[in-house]
């Protein structure tokens, strides 16, 4: 699915389009796991759904960060309680989501300027 033109930073992430295997951010396409900051630079993600916890996502946080996505093709297949509690204890609010959903999410944020990191996990 493609998304619609949004005016932003530059040098902003934008989500222009997803399928159930890739991203394509800005004008490249990532078709594996990654985390997508707002604006600095898109890194390819180590770990996959079944060695995912919230060690791999608190080692990839600054202080800055107040929000996390986690985005999977089947959000049924983790258990979502442990990460999502642990995450709120830090003060850090995150939700687990379909690509699509995730991909919306992402720049809604993004175009609201909030701090916060988009887990893709297509693995």
């Amino acid at each position: 699915m493609q998304f619609n033109e949004q005016i932003l930073e530059k040098n902003s992430n934008v989500i222009k389009s997803y399928t159930s295997s890739s991203v394509t951010v800005v004008d490249k396409k990532y078709n594996y796991n990654v985390i997508v900051p707002p604006e600095k630079s898109i890194v390819k993600c180590a770990v996959n759904i079944k060695n995912f916890k919230k060690v791999s996502i608190v080692e990839n946080l600054d202080n800055n960060i107040k929000f996390v996505i986690i985005a999977l093709n089947n959000t049924g297949c983790l258990n979502k309680t442990p990460i999502i509690s642990e995450l709120n204890k830090l003060g850090i609010g995150a939700e687990i989501m379909n690509i699509g959903s995730a991909c919306s999410s992402h720049n809604i944020l993004l175009s609201e300027k909030r701090n916060f990191l988009s887990f893709f996990l297509f693995e």
